[in-house]
């Protein structure tokens, strides 16, 4: 299964940098980063609908986050 999200933030590299940190890629999953000027592209890839679901959900508060600090 493989899921991408496009988040359009001025902030895309600032949250690129904090989110890598947080990235284990093991078997069950993969996550790449890629930045197209105000967007950032966030692709999963792994085996479990529901460890993805739990990815996805904790991205989206930390970007929220980090969108609400500047």
């Amino acid at each position: 299964m493989k899921v991408v999200l496009e988040i359009e933030s001025k902030n895309a590299e600032k949250i690129k940098k904090s989110l890598e940190q947080d990235v284990i890629n093991n078997k069950n999953t993969k996550i790449k980063f890629k930045i197209d000027k105000n967007k950032l592209k966030i692709e999963i890839i792994g085996d479990k609908p529901s460890h993805i679901k739990g990815i996805i959900n904790s991205y989206l508060t930390l970007i929220n986050v980090l969108n609400d600090l500047e």
